[in-house]
């Protein structure tokens, strides 16, 4: 269970991609909270300015799938080409090393060295399993049940806490940690990628539905469930599944707790 006391001052959360695919109007998933964190990288770049981009210092990278890291490249351009603090992006032992082999390794992408950012500028950490204490915010990550290495995480100031599930299927360890948090659990972003007449395949591909996720809604009292990751060609039908109670988003949306 994760505590602190960092004083009052309450988190600002900036929607400015929760798509699960690419299309008109929709935007991959990034998150920025507080101006200066982000979760996951999939459209910072084509929402922010670069005087925006410049403030971010850190970036929490659920997993290696493409749709969420498409734009760190061109973040990673904008922030460390001319600041000196440099870039601090998370994510789990396979996400790095995914990063460092699959992504930037002189074919899709030059490398670091290449780009002259091997000097500390851009820096790629793997998580601990402890929690880690940045820009005022407490972040601890939860195995996600996707692909090998994803992550959800639990995002904390002061006593409020915010969850990302990230890309995963039904996850009993992840709302078990939802659960321990009992009325601090402000917002709980949690991806709906399927409508409900598509179970069977949100299952097999490591996702959820609107059905899925309201099962385990009963369990919770004060709690904001927020669907997201919603794939654009089934938007309208998902939407139509969402249950009393729960709320979605498809980007744009600014959320303070």
């Amino acid at each position: 269970m994760l505590n602190g006391s960092d004083g009052g001052k309450g988190m600002k959360i900036r929607i400015l991609g929760c798509s699960g695919a690419v299309a008109k109007g929709y935007n991959t998933t990034s998150i920025l909270v507080n101006d200066n964190v982000l979760v996951d990288a999939g459209s910072a770049a084509s929402e922010l300015d670069f005087t925006q981009l410049r403030m971010i210092g850190n970036i929490f990278l659920t997993h290696a799938h493409i749709d969420h890291i498409k734009e760190l490249p061109f973040i990673l351009d904008a922030i460390c080409s001319q600041s000196s603090a440099g870039l601090d992006i998370w994510g789990s032992a396979i996400t790095i090393e995914a990063l460092r082999e699959h992504f930037f390794n002189g074919l899709l992408w030059p490398t670091l060295e290449q780009l002259g950012l091997d000097s500390g500028k851009c820096r790629f950490n793997v998580m601990t399993e402890e929690i880690m204490e940045i820009d005022g915010l407490k972040v601890k990550s939860i195995d996600a049940l996707h692909s090998p290495g994803a992550y959800s995480y639990i995002i904390s100031q002061s006593d409020k806490h915010v969850i990302f599930s990230g890309d995963t299927s039904c996850n009993k360890a992840l709302f078990d940690e939802a659960l321990s948090l009992s009325d601090g659990l402000k917002l709980f972003f949690v991806e709906a990628s399927f409508p409900d007449s598509m179970n069977d395949i949100a299952g097999l591909s490591g996702h959820m539905t609107p059905e899925i996720i309201h099962s385990e809604m009963k369990h919770f009292k004060d709690t904001r469930f927020i669907a997201y990751h919603i794939k654009p060609r089934f938007f309208e039908e998902v939407l139509k599944d969402i249950p009393e109670g729960m709320e979605y988003i498809k980007g744009g949306e600014v959320f303070e707790v």
